[in-house]
């Protein structure tokens, strides 16, 4: 297996979708209990892929520096943003640089971007409250070309769902608060 890629299994599962587009369909969902102060826990539910249940019992916890009211224990929800992104953003990565018989010795993401804190606290209503842009640049050591490894770029922009969430509109709904 090219990177520790099973190519196989990701063309036979892609000709189960072509045939049977319900299959196609992965659920995803967490629940966020409040754990005091600015401590979240988030916990995982199980995910679907199509009509097989991946049991997914993960757990993780989120902070914000002293700064913001957090004890700066854990990452912060911007910190899962980006690392999601990221982790997104390199599973094409690899996927598409195998795809193409590239060898891949390392590879690494990094992406930046500034928050106006001012926004948020509500401290200058003309300041942005999200991100107004993000940065992101790799490093990538293998047998591709510099053009092979730009190509593969513009198929991750094109194809990452996490990419594709944050760049193009998606519809949040939310329904009444229970007690």
């Amino acid at each position: 297996m090219l990177n520790e890629i099973n190519l196989e299994g990701l063309e036979a599962y892609k000709a189960l979708i072509t045939k049977t587009p319900a299959e196609a369909i992965s659920a995803y969902g967490i629940s966020a209990k409040w754990q005091g102060g600015v401590k979240t826990q988030i916990h995982t539910h199980n995910q679907f892929v199509g009509t097989k249940e991946v049991i997914k019992n993960f757990t993780f916890d989120i902070d914000e520096p002293e700064e913001l009211l957090g004890s700066n224990l854990n990452p912060t929800p911007q910190d899962y943003l980006l690392g999601g992104l990221a982790g997104c953003m390199m599973v094409g990565f690899v996927a598409e640089a195998t795809a193409r018989n590239i060898k891949l010795e390392s590879v690494a993401l990094h992406i930046v971007g500034d928050l106006n804190l001012r926004g948020f606290l509500a401290v200058d209503e003309q300041a942005s409250i999200g991100f107004k842009e993000l940065k992101f640049n790799y490093e990538v050591k293998g047998s591709g070309t510099h053009t092979d490894y730009n190509e593969i770029i513009k198929k991750v922009q094109q194809y990452s769902p996490n990419y594709r969430t944050i760049t193009d509109s998606v519809i949040i709904t939310a329904s009444e608060v229970k007690e």
